[in-house]
């Protein structure tokens, strides 16, 4: 073989090389702290780069983070985080306005916690926890929990369907696991288990998958977190990614 073609050869393979290395998606922090009438923290993940999947990743969590922050109809939804504190303040400086009209106290602060991170990454796929609190000082305080799963070649945000390849087997385990859960850790709670179903979204670490319920699909407002991992050893087969 000729040195020339043996120099084709080597460039192209650095070539290869160095294009895989691009598309490996690093994370950094968006850091957002606003102390107005209302406090709002925000900590997430946020993908580098420019790329299309970077691009994707990123819109989805702020995404995530506006409707926290939409307390309002979601005709009002804005689609900036600036906007949408902007609105958060609004909505509480509007809310005692009213309510000094009729009384003659103040309403607590409204606080806002958003936060996020990167519990899994492989090759193909990137699993980010997110967390959203309101607090407004009354009954209607909540706790959102939800995984975001991105497909790693394109950004595409991943539905429980996409990465389960066979769900009914997928959700026969999660409800022994549940079950179990249930009778040991969260003696407390009196959810019905026959009519099981999986949460809105699954997510991932590196023991295997996490399955959490949060207040909301629990159907309770405790605050609390319904939260188990099933092993990937257990579950593999049933996994596209």
């Amino acid at each position: 073989m000729s040195k020339s073609v043996v120099f084709a050869v080597f460039t192209c393979l650095l070539l290869t090389v160095s294009c895989q290395k691009d598309k490996v998606i690093t994370f950094s922090e968006t850091q957002i702290s606003k102390e107005k009438e209302t406090f709002v923290e925000i900590i997430i993940p946020k993908a580098q780069g420019k790329s299309k999947t970077a691009k994707n990743i990123n819109n989805t969590l702020i995404g995530f983070a506006c409707n926290v922050l939409n307390i309002d109809s979601a005709k009002n939804k804005k689609e900036s985080v600036e906007e949408s504190i902007k609105a958060f303040n609004d909505a509480y400086i509007n809310f005692n306005e009213t309510l000094l009209s009729n009384f003659d106290n103040k309403f607590s602060r409204w606080e806002a916690l958003i936060d996020g991170e990167v519990s899994y990454q492989s090759e193909g796929l990137v699993s980010i926890a997110m967390n959203g609190s309101i607090s407004t000082g009354s009954a209607s305080s909540s706790l959102r929990f939800k995984f975001f799963n991105f497909d790693l070649t394109n950004g595409k945000s991943l539905a429980t369907k996409d990465i389960i390849n066979n769900m009914d087997a997928f959700k026969t385990i999660a409800k022994k696991y549940y079950d179990k859960e249930i009778l040991t850790t969260y003696t407390s709670l009196t959810d019905d288990t026959s009519d099981f179903k999986l949460p809105e979204t699954i997510g991932f670490n590196d023991d295997g998958v996490i399955i959490v319920y949060d207040n909301f699909e629990l159907g309770n407002f405790t605050k609390e977190l319904v939260e188990f991992t099933i092993p990937f050893t257990v579950v593999d087969q049933y996994l596209n990614y």
